[in-house]
């Protein structure tokens, strides 16, 4: 895997890459068949298997992706930070725009799930994660038209062993306290979720700027 990620954004900390997966759980899971890719937009739960660690996902054997990894595909799997256009009228001196972001990016082999109880335990624990971080007290149960066969039928589970990590974390980390300052003040001004978001992890990066951003 390539992607450009300059030392100064490059994130080595898996604990923190672990912690944006959980955070940021809808991932883009690409692999190749035939010379292409094939592409499928999937929730992911990050998780450490001993030594190993591992995403556990699921597809509905209808998506071409599921027969691409039942016979021995690898994946890409991309998750998707917050991110936002930042104009120059916010910096202390005229510059050009440029676009804050986070990403994760993992590559693994796939190991297909395809047994009943395989593929509910994927289930259990795709559901438990997002219970975690939008809890609305539903309890996990599979509906009786999807019991048993029928659920083998219509649904593959799998995990991605990851072998590879890549987190990048694109926040300006080259511009002045004075420019940063002016980003935050316009990230807040503008208000909308993404801004915010890359307002509170410019933050993270730089406690000190708290001050001058109010």
């Amino acid at each position: 895997m390539t992607i450009y990620n300059p030392a100064r954004f490059s994130v080595s900390d898996l604990e923190k890459s672990f912690q944006f997966m959980e955070s940021h759980p809808f991932a883009t899971v690409i692999s190749i068949s035939e010379g292409l890719p094939v592409i499928s937009h999937l929730p992911l739960v990050a998780k450490r298997e001993g030594d190993e660690f591992v995403l556990i996902g699921h597809l509905a054997r209808a998506n071409p992706h599921a027969r691409v990894l039942a016979e021995g595909a690898g994946a890409t799997a991309i998750f998707h930070g917050p991110h936002a256009f930042i104009t120059p009228k916010w910096y202390a001196h005229d510059d050009v725009p440029t676009w804050n972001y986070s990403t994760v990016h993992t590559v693994g082999q796939v190991t297909v799930i395809d047994e009943y109880e395989g593929i509910v335990e994927c289930l259990r624990e795709l559901s438990a994660a997002a219970e975690r971080k939008w809890p609305s007290g539903w309890e996990f149960f599979v509906p009786e038209d999807l019991a048993r066969e029928k659920l083998s039928k219509h649904i593959l589970g799998f995990k991605i062993r990851v072998e590879t990590l890549q987190h990048e974390n694109k926040m300006g980390q080259k511009l002045s306290t004075e420019d940063q300052a002016g980003v935050i003040a316009g990230l807040t001004d503008r208000g909308d979720d993404n801004a915010l978001a890359v307002r509170n992890a410019i933050l993270e990066l730089f406690p000190e700027l708290a001050d001058l951003a109010l």
